[in-house]
């Protein structure tokens, strides 16, 4: 790890960053926390959204980390060994990225989630934007890509608890399925599993307003 710190500490790159890229703001970081050593992150606070570079000593990887909202994941398409392949990369694809996540562009969806019309569903609209003090977080409307060929179609957060509801959908399996973090512990649930739009309307009429509020009971 010693040997990357320096190699970071003295990279020319990180002094030709803007201090603002697509809205979000330069944080130079340059710390170890546990076996990683975050670099920097560009950070737009009001949306809730950052993209950090970081070395992982346990993979001896450089990586870049997504946050939006409650869900963090590892972009892969920034993976690499070494120092010189990660400016290049960040080079051609660090501000079309933050760019991606500044704002919803329906042409980056894949051709299977966009032939399932969930940008398009109409029910959405009657989503309500607050239950039992979640936050409708994401919409249907402006779904991100996650991990492993799932979209994270509907996010009800309580950010003060760090907890959350998720509705996701898979193009691999062409399946919905939900998550929920209790200040950030994942619990089990299957209430919003379905395989079509309209099975998935019904399961969130009848089991959206019980579930958030178990989860706010589980809060207090």
């Amino acid at each position: 790890m010693e040997k990357i710190i320096e190699e970071v500490t003295g990279w020319e790159f990180l002094q030709k960053l803007p201090q603002e890229m697509c809205g979000f703001m330069l944080i130079n970081e340059l710390m170890t926390c546990g076996s990683q050593y975050r670099i920097f992150t560009y950070n737009n606070q009001n949306a809730r959204r950052s993209f950090t570079v970081l070395y992982d000593k346990a993979t001896k990887d450089f990586l870049v980390r997504t946050v939006i909202g409650l869900t963090e994941f590892c972009d892969i398409s920034f993976i690499t060994g070494n120092l010189a392949a990660l400016e290049k990369l960040l080079t051609d694809r660090m501000e079309k990225t933050l760019w991606g996540l500044a704002r919803f562009e329906p042409t980056c969806l894949c051709a299977q989630f966009a032939a399932k019309k969930i940008v398009e569903w109409t029910y959405a609209a009657q989503l309500p934007k607050q239950l039992s003090g979640f936050e409708l977080f994401i919409t249907p409307q402006e779904p991100f890509k996650g991990l492993n060929g799932s979209y994270v179609i509907i996010d009800y957060s309580d950010f003060a608890t760090e907890s959350n509801l998720i509705v996701n959908y898979n193009i691999f399996r062409d399946q919905f399925f939900s998550e929920i973090r209790l200040r950030r512990t994942p619990l089990m649930t299957a209430e919003f599993d379905a395989k079509t739009l309209p099975d998935l309307e019904e399961r969130l009429k009848n089991n959206l307003n019980p579930t958030l509020e178990k989860l706010r009971l589980k809060l207090q």
